[in-house]
């Protein structure tokens, strides 16, 4: 029962004796007598192979079993022997156990509510094939069943405004009810399910005539008298519990929240500090036990907010304030014979099923040990995986499956994957397996697409990923597994992935000096490509006049770019493919760039292997700066390798356009024509071929490599009015497509593409 009141006048704690007169209803003081001795816990032999049903709790425990329930809306009540491990299934509605081999079945799956009880005797098989004692509350009286402590029935009745408690022993069948406690002055209902197989139980009551105070009042039915503890009544008490030797209950104070315990026929109060309010409080001779219930949805997400693991099983000592875990986590418990606690939890030691946590007669820990087993393992192990180490833009296309195997089934599972450098994680989620906790097999495949999954599903980047598994067990019970793994998605350089994805990406400036990454991806109906959105790179780009994509001559897999500013001094920014910051910070190349008025790069004209950069002076002339594939020295000294180029307004590396060896240019003369030159793979090119007219309408042409994943070099030529593509064809003869609109630039004006 939880009682609130209002803050004001202390009054302190005392202890009184209550003489019970069955007859008279009168409560009359005397001393304190000395508390109940603890009952010798009972010899049980006890097979290892004795079976916890899974997804049950404990709802009753006597010397001879214990009875279970299983969970959902039509429940199973068994009572199981530990001497054989036989067991019997009870029928009724509900099914409560009281710490004998008395179970009370009731017709209504509240017990409170059932009006018929059929009390069974389950101590020996012969026993429970016998007929129940059945007991008709109304014809009885019009009692309500409260409970059962050892062989008493707990019932209780309103009368004239207040509630009385009874308790009912049976007398060969017949039930003999006498009155316990309640009454004009003591308004009281049953304790939470205080009390012990030897018949204590724990009231709370209302005190007075006005009902102004409130009471915790202690009764040992067979010697009719108990300590009765008075709370201060401005304060808020419930829930209760009761050993042998010591009663305790949960308060609220302004001082903090917390346990307050007695030893039973003495008035000396401990304080024992708990914040956690709402987890269910026992008692085990002189230690009190506390732990949050794990009741956790198994469909619900493995890392969600209900994934935590949940407060273990814990005991203190009243009198000491030592404190120790004595379970990972459980789910029920019930009192059992001799003063023990049924628990149905785990440990990682001994696994999942029911523990019997007994007193110790020197008052030391309790004693711990395992009376059922589930069979289930209270750890979730990996037990082993089937993960890549490395996998090739050509393994992710057709998509990668992945496995791991756990320790046990019955665990929510979630799977995610993230690339390292950042960005939203792909998940995927399984709902704990039926199989009962047995080993289980997770499988997934992925589809090898971006876990971000941004602007729909595009080429996973390359680098380095990171998976995490995490599955929880379904009840909460022991801590849930979380493991990792790393793999590295590899790709070959690309002149335009700035983003390691296997897709083309186009700087852009806009007149502010704002630099832009435009991602693409190949247009669903082939042969052009379309936009997968913009991430800004930077600001502050207007101080260069010269800015060029020249495909990696860094020595990395990223494409680089060169800016040159105003006064003729050369910048390199490296590539990190990285989507969020696609180039590095620049690094110094050199000065004296001023006399080029076109620079362009992106393929190998030498053959080494190595990306090159041409550029055309003021004069005509056209240089070769061979690339060194170092960062800090990214060039050798140039090489003069024609004259005449002062004829072209544009020029544009575009790697291996022809099917020959790379190092193409295409150049446009002014008159709007432009022209093919195949590289030679020697540093030289061939005589320049015509390959169309009316090209004069564009601003910037870039050659973007493969853009539309038909293995061959593309083409963006761009304008005031947006984006053309056109589509390699691999003939030197008619190298493109005809050209085909795209939606890149999304109506923004950019003053130069790259």
């Amino acid at each position: 029962m939880h009682v609130t009141r209002t803050r004001g006048r202390r009054i302190a704690a005392v202890a009184v004796t209550l003489t019970l007169a069955a007859t008279g209803g009168t409560l009359t003081a005397f001393p304190a007598t000395a508390a109940p001795a603890a009952p010798t816990a009972p010899q049980e032999d006890r097979p290892t192979t004795v079976s916890f049903p899974r997804d049950a709790d404990v709802v009753g425990a006597g010397p001879g079993g214990f009875l279970s329930k299983t969970r959902g809306s039509s429940p199973e009540y068994r009572w199981t022997r530990y001497a054989d491990g036989s067991s019997v299934v009870l029928s009724g509605a509900s099914a409560v156990g009281g710490g004998t081999d008395l179970v009370v079945t009731g017709d209504a799956a509240n017990p409170v509510l059932s009006r018929v009880l059929r009390v069974h005797d389950l101590s020996t098989p012969a026993s429970a094939a016998a007929a129940p004692v059945e007991i008709d509350l109304h014809t009885l009286g019009g009692y309500r069943f409260s409970g059962l402590a050892g062989t008493n029935i707990l019932l209780s009745r309103e009368e004239a405004g207040t509630w009385r408690q009874y308790v009912a022993t049976l007398d060969a069948g017949t039930a003999k009810v006498r009155w316990v406690l309640g009454g004009p002055q003591f308004d009281c209902f049953e304790g939470d399910e205080a009390w012990t197989d030897t018949g204590s139980a724990l009231y709370d009551c209302w005190v007075g005539e006005r009902r102004d105070s409130s009471a915790k009042v202690v009764v040992d039915f067979a010697s009719g008298h108990g300590p009765m503890y008075l709370q201060d009544r401005y304060e808020s008490a419930w829930q209760g519990a009761i050993s042998a030797t010591h009663v305790a209950w949960r308060e609220i104070r302004l001082s903090g929240n917390g346990i307050v315990a007695h030893r039973r026929g003495q008035g000396v109060e401990k304080w024992i500090p708990a914040e956690d309010l709402n987890d269910p409080l026992y008692l085990v001779g002189g230690w009190v036990a506390y732990g949050q219930k794990a009741h956790i949805d198994a469909s619900a997400p493995a890392g969600g907010a209900a994934a935590g693991t949940v407060r273990p099983f814990t005991v203190q000592s009243v009198e000491t304030g030592e404190k120790a875990v004595l379970l990972t986590a459980f789910s029920s418990a019930v009192a059992g014979p001799g003063g023990s606690l049924l628990v149905r939890g785990g440990t990682p030691e001994h696994g999942e099923g029911l523990y019997r946590i007994a007193p110790r007669a020197d008052g030391g820990r309790p004693d711990v040990d395992m009376v059922a087993s589930t069979g289930q393992t209270t750890v979730v192990t990996l037990t082993g995986s089937d993960t890549p180490k490395t996998l090739s833009a050509e393994q992710i296309a057709g998509g990668v499956d992945f496995a791991w195997n756990l320790s046990r089934g019955d665990a929510a599972v979630r799977v995610s994957l993230r690339h390292v450098t950042g960005g939203a994680a792909f998940t995927q989620e399984w709902p704990a397996d039926a199989a009962d906790g047995a080993p289980r097999r997770v499988t997934w495949r992925w589809d090898g697409k971006d876990p971000e999954r941004t602007n729909g599903p595009s080429p996973a980047r390359a680098g380095e990923y990171e998976w995490e598994i995490t599955a929880r067990p379904e009840e909460g019970v022991g801590p849930k597994l979380v493991a990792t793994g790393r793999f590295t998605v590899n790709r070959p350089a690309a002149p335009h992935d700035f983003d390691g994805d296997g897709t083309a990406d186009l700087l852009a400036r806009e007149p502010g000096g704002s630099l832009w990454s435009v991602r693409t991806r190949p247009a669903a109906t082939g042969g052009s490509v379309t936009s997968l959105g913009r991430s800004r790179v930077g600001g502050g780009w207007q101080v260069y006049d010269r800015l060029e994509t020249v495909g990696n001559i860094a020595g990395t897999t990223a494409p680089d770019v060169l800016a040159r500013d105003r006064f003729g001094g050369l910048y390199l920014y490296q590539g990190t493919n990285d989507r969020d910051t696609a180039l590095a910070g620049r690094t110094w190349v050199g000065g004296g760039w001023g006399i080029y008025d076109r620079i362009t790069g992106g393929g190998d004209v030498t053959g080494d292997g190595r990306t090159d950069v041409v550029a055309s002076d003021t004069s005509g002339v056209l240089w070769l700066h061979p690339g060194t594939g170092k960062a800090t020295a990214p060039f050798s000294a140039r090489k003069r390798i024609g004259g005449g180029w002062g004829v072209y307004n544009e020029i544009a590396a575009v790697g291996n356009l022809a099917g020959g060896p790379a190092g193409d240019l295409v150049a446009r003369d002014r008159a709007g024509a432009l022209w093919l030159y195949l590289g030679k793979g020697d540093g030289t090119f061939a005589a320049r071929t015509m390959i169309g007219k009316g090209w004069g309408a564009f601003t910037d042409l870039v050659g973007v490599g493969d853009a539309d994943g038909d293995g061959r070099a593309d083409l963006i030529a761009t304008s005031a009015t947006g984006a053309t593509f056109y589509a390699g064809t691999g003939n030197w003869k008619a190298p493109f497509k005809p050209g085909a609109k795209t939606d890149l630039t999304n109506g923004v004006r950019y003053d130069i593409a790259f």
